[in-house]
């Protein structure tokens, strides 16, 4: 009898670069189905590959300003999952932006990965980075109830859009050829695991443009129905070179009668050191833009409750310039939305949620 081994790594899809020839701007999508592509097993992380050479076209004149985008990780430039059924009504991955998915993956490795950036001056320059989306969460109890399974669905796909220059440069007269860039997929999975419990989770991502100085700003499309961890405010603005400190003064976090974070205590600096710098194994590294308020205690339980009533945010903000951007990424959890286990007082268990497709 063959053992069956209980963890297993592949790249499961290549494909071209989508945007051929030389180009300043442009975005095209890349669609891959992952059930017919991997067919079973349980995701843990989702690993999306640039490996190649980049052609700058152009003179040194010619080159543009860099946009404070994550360079050259924003030439991912949105990434959603999709599945059908939806569990508990949640997209695992809801339209995410580079900057989300960047900082989410830092936060669960404890680090941020680097890169060689792709210079905006004339050159054939090698291109390899990765972008990471992480399910499973090492740092949680029971983390494996977190990851991705793909026998309970129909219809499982991954879309991810591309871009090119225009992604990390602003002005300007040069192109860029990534003719000869390819992109290639990976997962890294569990072999037959069979938790108790699966989760229902999505990575989702709001942006907010901060138009005007407001002490009170409210952000109100956090719904009910799920808890929330993980919860990251990350404040930017091209016009000042990307990720900025000189627009967040407070976070106040509140819902049904709860506040977790209080108005008009100017806590920013506060969570920075509090909530954000623990979260990363150097906390000498540059957090500015960014703002964490992690998952507590690694227990869902502990997490923000809108089970019942949503949470709100209001936000004293001070806008910079008109590209003032306020990002609010994080997770909605639903225990055991995928699968529940129940034990009864005679020591039965009854296993319910989505049936296998």
């Amino acid at each position: 009898m063959a053992i069956k081994e209980l963890w297993r790594g592949r790249r499961f899809y290549t494909s071209p670069y989508p945007l051929l020839g030389a180009r300043s701007a442009g975005t095209a999508l890349v669609p891959v189905d992952l059930l017919k592509q991997i067919q079973e097993d349980t995701i843990d992380t989702l690993s999306i590959h640039l490996i190649g050479n980049v052609v700058v076209a152009g003179t040194l004149a010619g080159a543009g300003a860099p946009n404070g985008n994550y360079n050259p990780q924003s030439l991912v430039t949105l990434t959603t999952l999709t599945t059908a059924p939806q569990a508990s009504g949640l997209i695992p991955l809801n339209a995410i932006s580079p900057r989300i998915a960047v900082l989410d993956q830092a936060v669960l490795n404890g680090s941020f990965a680097s890169f060689a950036q792709i210079p905006d001056t004339p050159g054939t320059f090698p291109l390899d980075a990765w972008v990471h989306f992480g399910f499973k969460r090492p740092l949680a109890r029971k983390g494996i109830e977190f990851a991705h399974p793909l026998r309970k669905w129909k219809t499982d796909v991954l879309n991810v859009v591309f871009g090119t220059r225009d992604q990390l440069f602003t002005g300007g007269t040069n192109t860029w050829d990534l003719t000869a860039v390819t992109v290639e997929f990976f997962a890294d999975m569990d072999v037959a695991a069979a938790p108790d419990n699966i989760h229902a989770v999505e990575l989702f991502e709001l942006d907010f443009n901060i138009v005007a100085t407001n002490s009170s700003f409210i952000i109100n499309q956090l719904p009910a129905g799920t808890y929330y961890d993980n919860l990251y405010i990350v404040t930017e603005d091209p016009a000042f070179g990307g990720l900025t400190d000189a627009m967040l003064v407070n976070i106040d976090v509140e819902g049904a009668g709860r506040f977790w974070l209080p108005q008009g205590e100017n806590n920013a600096a506060w969570v920075r050191n509090e909530f954000t710098k623990p979260a990363f194994w150097d906390q000498t590294q540059d957090l500015t833009g960014i703002y964490i308020l992690p998952l507590r205690d690694g227990m869902w339980s502990r997490a923000l409750d809108a089970v019942a009533q949503p949470i709100v945010l209001r936000l004293n903000v001070n806008s910079l310039s008109t590209t003032s951007l306020v990002r609010l990424g994080g997770r909605k959890i639903v225990p055991g939305g995928i699968k529940k286990t129940i034990k009864g007082p005679d020591g039965k268990k009854t296993v319910v949620g989505l049936p296998d497709a």
